[in-house]
């Protein structure tokens, strides 16, 4: 079995999350979950969302697995934090800007400082950092021309240039890879650690698992339509 995983991980396959009966496998006396879904991350780059359903036995001692993927699993996702913001020096002005806004006392005034805070961090971050991405790769675009002119010139105005393409270069790619560890949760990597691929396929992983897919009514049928389950759960907490 320690065979088997080391191969898993090597291939660089993960688990699907599952619903459904928790065993895949009986003889009558013994039950154990011998089935299981592995996807690559070719796999989670083309579908979103992958889920499996066990299904029930019938006359087989293996269930069947349903499994359910969706190139276009959800929608945009609301606006989200980035702590890498916090580095930057306006970062405590704006927000002491948007908090001291005259408004409401309460918690209606409270609801609404927030509320402005995070337009005002949107805004700001838009603004002043743009697309994380977008901006290493102009980074770096501007680090190769850059070189390119050190190379055909070796004097000093050139060297100076590709120091300063160097340094943006290098806080693009701390940005980016701060943003992928915040997104993945990962806790435990060295900090020298900047494998901002393996990130990217936690992070998938996680938002695959978090979706749901499906739900089941009191009356004990399954919903899977995206607008019902949004009703059902609404008329749950209601």
């Amino acid at each position: 079995m320690d065979e088997f995983n080391k191969a898993v991980s090597s291939c660089g396959l993960s688990e699907v999350s599952f619903d459904g009966p928790p065993f895949t496998w009986t003889n009558g006396k013994v039950w154990q979950c011998l089935d299981r879904a592995l996807t690559n991350e070719a796999w989670t780059d083309t579908f979103e969302v992958t889920k499996v359903s066990h299904l029930v036995h019938g006359r087989s001692d293996h269930a069947p697995l349903l499994i359910r993927c969706d190139a276009n699993g959800g929608k945009s996702s609301a606006f989200r934090f980035l702590n890498v913001r916090t580095k930057s020096p306006s970062f405590k002005d704006v927000v002491k800007e948007a908090w001291l806004i005259r408004l409401a006392g309460g918690m209606v005034g409270f609801h609404q400082r927030l509320l402005n805070v995070k337009r005002s961090l949107r805004f700001w971050n838009n603004r002043s950092f743009g697309h994380i991405f977008r901006a290493v790769t102009q980074a770096e675009e501007e680090l190769r021309d850059r070189q390119v002119e050190f190379d055909a010139t070796q004097d000093d105005v050139s060297r100076a240039c590709l120091g300063e393409a160097k340094a943006r270069h290098a806080r693009a790619l701390a940005i980016e890879c701060d943003y992928w560890k915040q997104k993945s949760s990962i806790k435990w990597l060295q900090q020298r650690d900047a494998n901002t691929k393996f990130f990217h396929s936690v992070v998938k992983q996680r938002w695959s698992m978090n979706f749901i897919s499906r739900i089941k009514e009191e009356g004990g049928q399954w919903i899977e339509e995206e607008v019902t389950i949004q009703e059902c759960a609404a008329r749950f907490f209601e």
